[in-house]
């Protein structure tokens, strides 16, 4: 139901964008919608209308409209913010939201941002900026609520009466030391169901383990994951407590990965709606490196021109073999990638998971060389073309299973992302070694 009422005041808008008095109306529409609700129109409008209606939406939303938006887009509109504005636009934001925006931004335009903070805020964002922005100190948020262990159960709870609201997602405050050592945890439920008059250390949890601030974003994925968890406390490297994540920031993080890895594969800019100048840009790179791969892959068939004058039919199978291939690989290159983001390969399972790829390739040679072999006889009545392609088909489907799983740790090695250039090199590869193995045994049997 929520989703149908946003379709439909996105109609609404949509609509009043084209009536010429549509200010008045469409600014009265935006004020009622929420930040997410907000970015959700932006995101799905093309450039021109996003600028009117960003122009429309109020100073004290902006904030908040920006920390749901994608990086890209919300990159775009910081640069038409002058610091003064953006200042006053987070003011109001939680402290990781507010350091995801200003990490974005270039360190004078920073800089400048920071200088037009109290004191209290500054020091707190500084405190994260310090952290790479994909550790567990990047992606923490400073509002914490702490006490000591010779604390009562009492006091805390009178304490927590007096703050009147707590940090969003609280599920536990925690327990540290006069040094401000990290202890424990003490969970809110455990604060309701104790004897007021026992103290924090005779009912907190000392077994909770803490997140290291220089531990990776996947990694914290993991552990949220592995241990169930809706926040944990961070610690740096003296166990000195520095914030906590939750489990929002867990949610994007994997959302951010399924992003990125489908982006990469599909080789496709992360704004749908982004300026034809960008789109334009962008899949220049990839169809330039698709032409150059394909001009290779070309120029392996020219060495074999013989064959195709006296083979004829060499023509009409050839793109069968280079297509098994390419299909074959890109199935073993996901499972490596897929593995790699869950952070799940180690020395032991990665010679297990190559010995399964390899397995699995042996077993769909054996069916499908098999099958192209009927087929083509019954096809061309030519069992020399037929034990050819079905060589020759033995041998991608094989080489599919060997360079799928090492090409990815080769081009780590070089710096290069596996999701984003290992499609396209995979391909090549499989498609050279199909029309050469193809081509190269009817040669063999034939001329």
């Amino acid at each position: 139901m929520a989703r149908k009422n946003l379709d439909a005041k996105f109609e609404v808008i949509q609509d009043t964008l084209t009536n010429p008095e549509f200010k008045s109306k469409l600014g009265r529409i935006l004020n009622e919608m929420t930040p997410s609700e907000l970015a959700y129109v932006i995101e799905s409008s093309p450039p021109q209308e996003r600028k009117i209606i960003w122009d429309l939406i109020q100073l004290d939303t902006e904030g908040e409209v920006l920390g749901e938006l994608d990086e890209n887009l919300r990159d775009d509109l910081l640069e038409g913010m002058d610091p003064e504005e953006i200042s006053k636009a987070i003011s109001d934001l939680e402290v990781d939201d507010l350091a995801d925006i200003l990490q974005s931004l270039p360190d004078k335009i920073t800089n400048e941002v920071l200088g037009l903070m109290n004191s209290r805020d500054r020091g707190r964002v500084e405190n994260i900026l310090d952290f790479p922005e994909e550790s567990a100190g990047g992606l923490m948020n400073t509002d914490v609520i702490t006490v000591r262990p010779e604390n009562s159960i009492e006091l805390v709870m009178r304490y927590l009466r007096f703050l009147k609201k707590l940090p969003r997602n609280t599920d536990d405050i925690y327990v540290l030391s006069r040094k401000d050592e990290y202890l424990g945890i003490l969970p809110i439920t455990k604060i309701i169901t104790s004897d007021p008059g026992l103290t924090v250390r005779e009912v907190m949890d000392t077994e909770f383990q803490p997140i290291k601030s220089d531990t990776d974003q996947i990694d914290v994925y993991n552990e949220f994951k592995t241990r169930d968890l809706f926040s944990a406390p961070v610690v740096d490297e003296n166990n000195l407590l520095v914030g906590r994540i939750t489990v929002d920031d867990i949610i994007e993080i994997a959302a951010d990965e399924v992003e990125q890895d489908f982006i990469g594969f599909a080789q496709i800019e992360e704004d749908v709606f982004a300026s034809p100048k960008k789109s334009i840009r962008n899949r220049l790179i990839w169809l330039s490196v698709n032409l150059l791969t394909a001009i290779i892959a070309s120029a392996s068939i020219s060495l074999f021109a013989d064959v195709f004058e006296k083979v004829v039919y060499a023509a009409i199978l050839m793109p069968i073999v280079a297509s098994m291939g390419g299909i074959a690989a890109t199935q073993t290159l996901g499972i490596y990638i897929r593995a790699e983001a869950m952070r799940q390969l180690n020395r032991k399972n990665l010679r297990y998971l190559f010995r399964r790829e390899f397995i699995v390739a042996l077993a769909n040679c054996m069916v499908f060389s098999v099958a192209i072999f009927l087929i083509t006889s019954f096809w061309f009545n030519d069992y020399t073309l037929s034990l050819a392609i079905s060589i020759a088909m033995i041998f991608n489907l094989l080489a599919a299973a060997i360079f799928g799983f090492v090409l990815p740790i080769f081009l780590r090695k070089f710096g290069y992302d596996p999701a984003i250039a290992g499609g396209v090199v995979i391909t090549t590869v499989t498609d050279i070694i199909g029309f050469v193995s193809f081509l190269g045994i009817i040669s063999f049997l034939v001329l």
